[in-house]
């Protein structure tokens, strides 16, 4: 009777955390909200953002020197670490003249955002602390989404990143 009694308490705890997870884990290749000012094709306008160092930066600074950004928004979870991974593994050498941000939109303040950053190790990647969402809701950014925007500031990509091969798509036709 005891052990029975713990298996249903392990299975009520376990069903417990796993509903915490709101966000799809699995997401697919849909095009992202349509009503997002980030639309394919759109330009958008210049926009100011916190750095988890806590500086200040904009895309047009940015843009300044690299043929497009790349913007990764990710939860630090095991599917974006999937992924950031494989953006620094084939992405980054790859495309020099790229600009790659990762989009911090979980973490709250910019020391959490720093902290996440460290402790997942991508020190070697800029990250942006949208604490107040704000990027968020304009780029209609969700767990995995890749946006690509170029020097024209039109966005050449939004959608969530799955294999790569649609941001290598994008990426060379740069």
């Amino acid at each position: 009777m005891c052990i029975r009694i713990k298996l249903m308490a392990l299975i009520f705890v376990s069903a417990f955390l796993l509903a915490g997870c709101q966000e799809d884990l699995l997401p697919s290749n849909d095009p992202l909200n349509s009503q997002s000012e980030a639309r394919v094709g759109a330009t958008i306008s210049d926009f100011e953002f916190s750095l988890s160092t806590n500086s200040l930066d904009q895309l047009s600074n940015r843009l300044q020197t690299h043929d497009a950004v790349v913007l990764y928004f990710t939860m630090w979870c095991p599917v974006c670490d999937s992924h950031m991974s494989h953006i620094r593994s084939q992405f980054k050498s790859q495309y020099p003249d790229v600009d790659i941000i990762f989009v911090d939109y979980v973490s709250g303040t910019i020391n959490n955002a720093r902290g996440a950053q460290t402790s997942s190790g991508y020190s070697d990647f800029d990250v942006i602390a949208d604490y107040d969402d704000q990027l968020q809701s304009y780029l209609g950014g969700t767990m995995a989404s890749t946006i690509v925007i170029d020097k024209n500031f039109t966005v050449l990509m939004n959608e969530e990143f799955k294999t790569g091969s649609q941001l290598s798509l994008v990426l060379n036709d740069l």
